[in-house]
């Protein structure tokens, strides 16, 4: 989305952490206390020092706390004077540097919002909803929503939840997308097909973040439900806090039909799912505004989808007509979809030629930064 600003004119730095996310630890060729200031494509990326963690409410809290401290400090001594700052949340606290740094620049800021938080911390239950931390984190939010110059949020859920709490503010959607072209005919190798194994198919994957969120159980699940006669296989790739748990459950309850990759690079996306016969998309509760991403590269690798959600991201794979729809825990409805995709190569065909058209159009990135430069014009 940066480089889709920069075409059209803006002058794009991006200030954030060392590299250390989902393994919340530092990646190799970093100096954990030192700054580093590097090209990202064509954008000049200043990354700061932080203390990193991914589990524990009391360690990520300190884990964005001392991300807030470094960038609010660094920020006005590496990064150029901008006239506006483009502000990712979660994590909520965040706004403390948002704050701090608008007010140096004396630039207005407009927040991003991918996950309406705590309220999403909440429901996946992280955090019980009669914590008094949640009661500020809601205030923080609040204030965070009145006093920037606009919001973006990927979803019409987000964008609710944030009048909800702030009628004021001016608000826009601006979802996910996806940069069709890099999903173009060509882009298997035989690196990516190694990778998946040469077990037969069909071959279902699922590639992100293993977390609470995303109740991946459902797969195992269903892996162990089918029946032995009929073919096909999961390939789960990624990193996050429940990685180790599915990895147990797999070697101690023998279920042969699904296999773990380590996170891979995003450059090799393409070509693994070039080989992959379906993506199957999961979260393991209502989680309002919550899109999955995950679901346009799918769309643009002309894959067909199992989505394993209520709400917009069913929404959105449905009205494409690219997918199957099954609501989180529906075990037995799971099964059938995933039985059928097996049995029927045509409906994927079928399925898969019509996410590759809708991210062509709708979900195109280029589309939906002109939509986000739009906006963001108007806030300047």
């Amino acid at each position: 989305m940066g480089e889709c600003l920069i075409d059209r004119g803006w002058a794009v730095e991006a200030l954030t952490a060392l590299p250390n996310y989902p393994t919340g630890h530092i990646f190799a060729g970093y100096n954990p206390l030192r700054i580093r200031v590097e090209q990202i494509g064509r954008i000049r990326t200043v990354r700061v020092p932080m203390w990193p963690a991914n589990h524990g409410i009391v360690k990520r809290l300190v884990s964005h706390l001392t991300f807030v401290a470094a960038a609010s400090y660094h920020g006005p001594r590496f990064v150029t004077r901008p006239d506006l700052l483009l502000v990712e949340s979660p994590p909520l606290f965040i706004l403390y540097a948002a704050w701090r740094l608008a007010g140096h620049w004396r630039c207005p800021y407009v927040l991003n919002v991918s996950d309406l938080w705590p309220e999403s911390a909440v429901r996946i239950g992280a955090v019980s909803h009669t914590h008094p931390g949640v009661r500020f984190a809601e205030r923080l939010e609040r204030r965070g929503y009145e006093r920037a110059a606009g919001v973006t949020a990927q979803s019409d859920g987000i964008v609710q939840g944030v009048l909800a709490r702030a009628p004021k503010t001016k608000t826009c959607i601006i979802t996910n997308g996806v940069d069709a072209s890099r999903f173009a005919d060509g882009a298997a190798d035989i690196a990516a097909k190694k990778l998946l194994g040469e077990d037969p198919g069909p071959i279902f994957v699922f590639s992100g973040l293993f977390g609470l969120a995303q109740g991946l159980d459902q797969v195992l699940d269903v892996a162990k439900r089918l029946p032995t006669d009929l073919p096909g296989r999961f390939v789960l790739i990624g990193d996050g806090p429940v990685r180790e748990r599915l990895a147990m459950r797999i070697r101690d309850e023998q279920i042969a039909r699904v296999r773990l990759l380590a996170a891979q690079p995003r450059e090799r996306i393409p070509g693994i799912l070039a080989h992959a016969d379906a993506a199957i998309v999961t979260l393991g509760m209502n989680i309002p505004g919550a899109v999955p991403s995950k679901i346009y590269e799918a769309m643009a690798a002309a894959l067909p989808i199992v989505i394993v959600a209520h709400g917009e991201p069913r929404e959105r794979v449905l009205h494409a007509k690219c997918g199957i729809g099954v609501a989180p825990g529906d075990l037995r409805a799971l099964e059938e979809a995933v039985t059928r995709l097996i049995r029927d190569p045509d409906m994927r065909h079928e399925l898969g030629r019509n996410g590759r058209r809708a991210a062509e159009t709708v979900y195109d990135r280029s589309r939906i930064a002109a939509a986000l430069a739009d906006f963001l014009e108007s806030i300047t």
